[in-house]
């Protein structure tokens, strides 16, 4: 398995245009690896996880085609996740390679789905929309895809979701988006799993805040406590990989300062453009 990260901040991107904070005023200038585009990742280069608006710049600063993404799965209905516009890239007048585009199948939530197929750049000829479950596998274009709910607040009835995709016998956790499971839902991955995860990406959006009261999301010291939960829950082992992800500007540093805190509990770090082999 091919994964490229195309993006890898939160919804503000890294740094946030508007803001001259300590942590912003340190990327400038500094390097590449810190400048973040919004979450976005590319397997084998037919599927896609999430589709916010950064997508195009992602694909320009990763020098990459989307023209073979056959499965496009979406975490949830939040602007940074899901943007509507991006679909009108895949119509006519717009693509001049429409007659040879692969059918994409949508595979997200009923709110997620239900927003796509109201929206002016929807296209049923090139689009298959699918509704996940939460915990039911589902074989979608040669992947097996395991839809987790996650702990997110989006719209209203919306259930979020983090995903386990396997393929060839290696998987991915994407677990972004999300503030720590608990063992309930700890203990159902456990039982949806043949073996460990190869890999996670796991929600690191608050950063160094010591004393995280937003539930949705992950701190650096919450992400660590949830890593050791998964090691217990036999869902990561010794031979996973395991990254954080998804940066927000208000409470991380510069990518380097990130490398040397999490290295030391053994966890990488994404950056955009990011590419791992499985």
């Amino acid at each position: 398995m091919q994964i490229l990260f195309l993006g890898t901040a939160a919804y503000e991107g890294f740094p946030n245009p508007f803001c001259e904070g300590d942590n912003c005023s340190a990327v400038r200038g500094g390097r590449c690896e810190s400048f973040r585009l919004t979450s976005a990742v590319l397997l084998n280069n037919d599927l896609l996880i999430d589709f916010g608006p950064n997508i195009m710049a992602g694909t320009q600063k990763s020098n990459v085609s989307l023209f073979n993404v056959a499965t496009l799965l979406v975490t949830h209905s939040h602007s940074d996740h899901l943007y509507l516009p991006n679909f009108g890239f895949r119509k006519i007048p717009y693509n001049r390679s429409y007659e040879r585009l692969p059918v994409m199948t949508v595979l997200s939530n009923s709110t997620v789905l239900g927003r796509i197929a109201e929206a002016t750049y929807y296209d049923p000829e090139k689009t298959v929309l699918l509704e996940a479950s939460p915990f039911e596998k589902m074989k979608v274009n040669g992947y097996t895809v395991t839809p987790i709910p996650a702990v997110h607040k989006a719209a209203e009835g919306e259930t979020p979701l983090i995903y386990i995709i396997e393929r060839d016998g290696t998987s991915l956790f994407y677990a972004t988006d999300t503030g720590p499971l608990d063992d309930e839902c700890m203990e159902r991955i456990s039982k949806t799993l043949t073996k460990p995860v190869d890999m996670i990406a796991l929600d690191a959006t608050m950063g160094l805040l010591e004393s995280n009261i937003f539930p949705y999301h992950h701190s650096f010291y919450q992400l660590i406590d949830t890593v050791r939960a998964m090691m217990e829950f036999n869902i990561l082992n010794d031979g996973s990989r395991i990254y954080a992800h998804h940066f927000s500007h208000a409470a991380n540093p510069p990518h380097e300062e990130l490398e040397k805190l999490y290295a030391s509990h053994g966890i990488s770090v994404t950056f955009d453009g990011l590419r791992v082999e499985l």
